[in-house]
């Protein structure tokens, strides 16, 4: 594996990371930090609420954290392109010049000073 494959991929999961840290710090719940329940009801109701909150959370954070991950490939992408499309104009610009000189020296060689 290249070495920016593997920075990209570094970069991908720090933006994630990144991205869901921001949002624990924006009035978020961090689930990780709190507290766990002591005294649970013991009825069915309960855990298939807590079950489905949990779902729910999960099913948010995986789009969130696709999210990311579809707009930091989105910007590698363009910025790729873009660097390919300067590339390809350089390339022209030399061959341009290197025929142009090409010609200068076959027209020098043509015509000798005497």
């Amino acid at each position: 594996m290249s070495p920016r494959f593997l920075w990209f991929f570094l970069g991908t999961g720090f933006g994630v990371w990144w991205a869901t840290r921001k949002k624990d710090f924006q009035g978020h719940v961090d689930y990780r930090r709190t507290a766990p329940v002591t005294a649970a009801p013991n009825n069915s109701e309960y855990h298939y609420r807590d079950w489905d909150q949990e779902r729910a959370r999960v099913r948010e954070f995986t789009q969130n954290a696709g999210d990311v991950v579809a707009e930091l490939s989105e910007a590698t992408l363009d910025t790729i392109l873009q660097a390919t499309e300067t590339l390809k104009a350089k390339m022209a610009e030399h061959r341009a010049l290197r025929d142009e000189e090409r010609r200068i020296e076959e027209e020098r060689m043509r015509s000798p000073i005497a």
